[in-house]
């Protein structure tokens, strides 16, 4: 992990993998006011909205979101503006549409241990990829993201997490945060 420094809070860095992640104060909304690339012409799958799962509204239906196992999926992204958000959302971002088969969102995702075809919803954990002591609720993650293969994770609770294997994605972001004042 590395940290940078020029703004009052500076950014968590660290890879795992292919994938490069960064923490930090910011929110979600600055995530996708700044840097819309993250989202723009892909797939969402949200596995939390508020610290409970998506159900779409008759608008988002009708705009091709939809709702399976408590997993969200939305159409291809043609506009941030339209992306329903509340804090305490959990995002996995995909090139094409996916299903992530059941969330175990309303469930103790430690006993019995997450399986292929199901997915941990780690947001509500006020989880953070960079301190020691979450350590084994980061192999878990990392486990999951090594399964699932998103293009990109965001979390947004007290911290923005933002994880991709897309290296020049990462680099924008963390341009766009790192100059950014909280």
């Amino acid at each position: 992990m590395a940290e940078t420094s020029g703004t009052p809070d500076p950014l968590a860095i660290g890879a795992h993998g292919d994938y490069k992640w960064l923490s930090s104060r910011h929110q979600l909304d600055d995530l996708l006011r700044l840097c819309p690339s993250v989202v723009l012409g892909k797939y969402i799958a949200v596995t939390s909205i508020d610290s409970g799962s998506l159900s779409p509204t008759d608008d988002e239906k009708l705009a091709g979101w939809e709702s399976r196992e408590c997993i969200g999926y939305s159409p291809v992204v043609e506009s941030v503006e339209a992306l329903p958000r509340a804090g305490w959302d959990e995002w996995y971002v995909f090139a094409q549409p996916v299903d992530l088969g059941v969330s175990r969102l309303r469930s103790n995702m430690f006993d019995p241990p997450v399986t292929p075809g199901e997915v941990g919803v780690f947001v509500n954990y006020c989880f953070a990829l960079h301190p020691p002591e979450w350590a084994s609720l980061a192999d878990l993650f990392w486990s999951q993201i090594d399964r699932i293969q998103p293009e990109s994770y965001i979390a947004d609770n007290d911290r923005l997490t933002f994880v991709t294997r897309n290296e020049s994605l990462f680099a924008i972001v963390c341009e766009a945060l790192n100059h950014m004042e909280v």
